[in-house]
């Protein structure tokens, strides 16, 4: 196809008839003559014009047209012949046109072909009637249903203007009969009935006055609710923006408020913890869980249970020659430790010595200055060792002096612990000597030792095993009061707390 045709209805691609496409001059000729003329467009005055218009568009019409004068609003186009003069020279042109369909027009205006003359055609249709062109065939089918309606409405009227007609005749004869007048030109009406229309268009002239006061009243009603509509939605949009705006701050608070209610859920679980955190701190005594105390039966070389030694942290303390010294100085050093602590947690100042607790080398030192004894011994053989080990001695004796002072101190200050038989006297304690009494006890018998009465007989040796059991029980005693104090003293804290 040389181009493209749509239905100016429903828009759809159509395809010509033949006889259309094939559309010859003379045959447009003959249909572009029984078309009717173009209407003509009325001629309204301009103020006529003003005065039709809304009274609220009066104004920018009279200042549109006096911007644009009316002069310049017009464009004047050469007409087409007439109908009448296309119909008078049409039978010359189809006959000129069916004799000489053959030649050519003219040499300076050659003709049309179909497609062009079609499409001429259209645009000729177009612009005589009130349809855009081309149609297709349900469009044209729809169109010619719409202009078979029409056609009966307007019979319709014309058969009641018709009949109308007739009636106003029969009525003018039956009154010009009975003596009525008759005009010349065959109108009907008598004075009655002209009065009777005067009257009716006067009624209905004040009919139109007060329509239009009515209407004034309405028109100004309708600005002042336009008036109310403009303030209403600018309250309208005030609101929005108010509400926007509360929206904002109540979604702030309300994530406020979870993060305050994250946080306090936060605040009391911590504060959950820590109170069972404090109680546990509270019900535990650091003093019972630094020092340990107990008692372990000392296994004796033939099996049997001879003596019950105390512990100290799992440490013997005594037992000799069964416990080695290793773990007995580590005991010793615990117990030093832990009779200087206590002494600070109640209050208590000594007077003749100061505990130095070094774990298993811990020593005594005199406030006089004088000297220092160490709180450990040795099973070793030399003979500058055994000396050292007669410092031991005292170490024990000083340690026990400090031991009693911190008993007196809380019998004078009214501690539970103080009261009860705690005995110490010297180097005694509950009667118990806390003198090691023979450093070379256990060690094997050489004549040089014999000879410095250091070694050990058969005769002597069931004494040193007395001895050393004596010794044992002394050391137990001192875990025994230094069990009594932390006891009594945990308690009491507790209590206090």
């Amino acid at each position: 196809m040389a181009d493209s045709l749509t239905c100016q209805r429903c828009h759809q691609p159509l395809l010509r008839d033949p006889t259309v496409a094939n559309l010859t001059s003379s045959q447009y000729a003959l249909i572009a003559g029984t078309l009717p003329a173009a209407p003509r467009a009325p001629q309204v005055a301009p103020a006529t014009k003003l005065a039709q218009q809304p009274p609220g568009a009066r104004d920018a019409a009279a200042a549109w047209g006096a911007a644009n004068p009316i002069a310049e609003s017009y464009v004047f186009l050469p007409e087409l012949a007439p109908p009448q003069q296309q119909r008078t020279a049409s039978p010359g042109l189809l006959a000129s046109a069916s004799s000489s369909t053959s030649r050519a027009a003219s040499p300076t205006a050659p003709p049309l072909g179909g497609t062009a003359l079609a499409a001429k055609l259209d645009t000729l249709l177009s612009r005589r009637t009130e349809i855009d062109h081309p149609l297709c065939t349900e469009c044209t089918g729809l169109f010619q249903a719409q202009l078979q309606r029409e056609l009966e409405e307007l019979t319709r009227e014309r058969d009641a203007y018709i009949a109308f007609e007739r009636n106003l005749r029969l009525r003018a004869e039956e009154r010009g009969g009975a003596g009525g007048e008759v005009d010349d030109e065959g109108g009907v009406g008598g004075s009655d009935e002209w009065d009777a229309l005067v009257q009716h268009r006067a009624e209905l002239e004040e009919e139109e006055k007060r329509l239009t006061a009515t209407l004034g009243e309405r028109e100004a009603e309708l600005a002042s609710v336009q008036e109310e509509e403009k303030r209403v939605k600018v309250d309208e949009a005030a609101v929005e923006r108010d509400e926007a705006e509360f929206l904002k701050s109540h979604a702030e608070l309300a994530t406020q408020l979870t993060q305050l209610s994250h946080a306090l859920s936060s605040a009391k679980t911590q504060l959950l913890l820590s109170t069972s955190l404090l109680q546990h701190l509270e019900s535990t005594n650091v003093y019972n869980d630094a020092f340990q105390i107990g008692h372990a039966p000392l296994q004796a070389d033939g099996g049997r249970s001879a003596v019950t030694v105390g512990t100290i942290n799992g440490l013997r303390l005594g037992g000799r020659p069964t416990v080695e010294w290793d773990e007995i100085n580590a005991a010793w050093g615990l117990v030093a430790l832990c009779i200087d602590r206590l002494a600070v947690k109640v209050g208590c100042v000594f007077e003749t010595y100061k505990i130095a607790p070094l774990g298993s080398f811990s020593h005594m030192e005199e406030l006089s200055g004088k000297g220092s004894y160490e709180l450990y011994a040795s099973s070793d053989l030399s003979p500058a060792r055994l000396l050292q080990n007669r410092r031991f001695n005292h170490a024990l004796v000083a340690l026990l002096d400090c031991l009693r002072q911190l008993v007196e101190f809380g019998r004078s200050s009214g501690r539970a612990w103080a009261a009860g038989s705690i005995e110490i006297n010297k180097d005694r304690i509950n009667g118990y000597s806390i003198r090691l009494p023979g450093l070379a006890s256990g060690l094997p018998a050489l004549g040089s030792m014999s000879l410095m009465g250091l070694g050990s007989t058969e005769a002597a040796g069931k004494d040193n095993s007395s001895a050393d059991e004596q010794w044992t029980r002394a050391c137990r005693a001192v875990l025994q009061v230094l069990k009594r104090i932390l006891v009594v003293e945990s308690e009491a804290g507790r209590g206090t707390a």
